[in-house]
């Protein structure tokens, strides 16, 4: 049974996809033992001064095998002294989801220190993050996966809608919290101009999506995109193709079980456009057809 890293951006369904994927039969997904902090190594938990070597070193103790869950507690202590990592199976697959981005060579707390140094040095970040990730999943059998959200309308609207009023935010977790009911979201009134830059935005990084997958396929590591539309579609089916990939025997009955209790998390678009936006005929006229197509299969060169 492989391990796994889900890299990924925002509203793509990854905190779903992982909360669910926690609750299957020889998967631990690695978190917070508080419930929370679901994206473990990202630097807004460990902080904006994280290496390159700490990072590497996090990778390491969480892949290795046999696990040292005493040694990652501590290392992982380093840098939050104030949360405790879930403990993890030596015999299960284990994984969690992270952006790919390359730490800083520097962080001083002012942008304008901080932002022109990082730029410059930013071809050599790049180049010796993609090394090391290279050299950590290969070295422990890790299967890289990938978000991916086809329905570019949607996934633009998730993050122009966002706090509810056209801000940045995520309302799935007010609602699940019972923070915020449905009902309380207002209407929002979309600027076609900001939304179509959006929508632009969203299809560049399809592009950046498939050179990544081009990427890593060229140094040998084959990456399963994990798409939101078929996690929407259907879980169990979803789930299976996650586990097999993961060189699991898949029990149909046992998954089934495993979606039977709801978890924390609630999606906010389920109803008609016109439910949270006042000029929903326009915004679908121009833009409704935006969608970017993948295949769920383990892509190749």
């Amino acid at each position: 049974m492989r391990d796994f890293v889900l890299f990924f951006e925002e509203k793509e369904g990854t905190s779903a996809m992982m909360r669910w994927a926690d609750r299957l039969d020889g998967v631990d997904v690695l978190h917070h033992t508080n419930g929370r902090g679901w994206e473990p190594l990202e630097p807004f938990l460990l902080g904006y001064d994280l290496k390159q070597h700490e990072i590497e070193r996090l990778l390491t103790l969480v892949f290795a095998k046999p696990r040292d869950g005493e040694t990652l507690q501590k290392a992982y202590a380093e840098k939050r002294s104030d949360r405790e990592l879930v403990p993890l199976g030596e015999h299960r697959s284990v994984g969690f989801k992270m952006r790919w981005k390359p730490p800083r060579v520097l962080h001083v707390g002012t942008n304008f220190i901080d932002l022109p140094v990082n730029r410059l040095f930013k071809s050599r970040r790049r180049q010796r993050y993609l090394e090391a990730m290279v050299r950590i999943l290969q070295e422990h059998d890790v299967q890289p996966m990938l978000a991916v959200r086809q329905n570019v309308f949607a996934w633009a609207l998730s993050k122009y809608h966002g706090d509810g009023q056209g801000g940045k935010g995520h309302l799935q977790f007010k609602l699940a919290s019972g923070e915020l009911d449905r009902e309380d979201i207002p209407k929002v009134r979309v600027d076609l101009k900001r939304f179509g830059r959006l929508v632009e935005q969203c299809r560049r990084k399809h592009d950046a999506k498939r050179a990544f997958v081009q990427t890593l396929n060229a140094h040998g590591l084959s990456v399963k995109p994990l798409l939101y539309e078929d996690f929407l579609e259907d879980k169990t089916r979803f789930f299976e193709g996650f586990l097999t990939c993961l060189g699991h025997t898949v029990d149909r009955s046992a998954l089934k079980r495993a979606f039977e209790a709801d978890i924390d998390l609630k999606r906010v678009h389920k109803g008609p456009l016109s439910e949270y936006v006042e000029n929903h005929a326009a915004l679908e006229r121009e833009f409704g057809s935006a969608f970017e197509p993948w295949s769920s299969a383990v892509l190749t060169p």
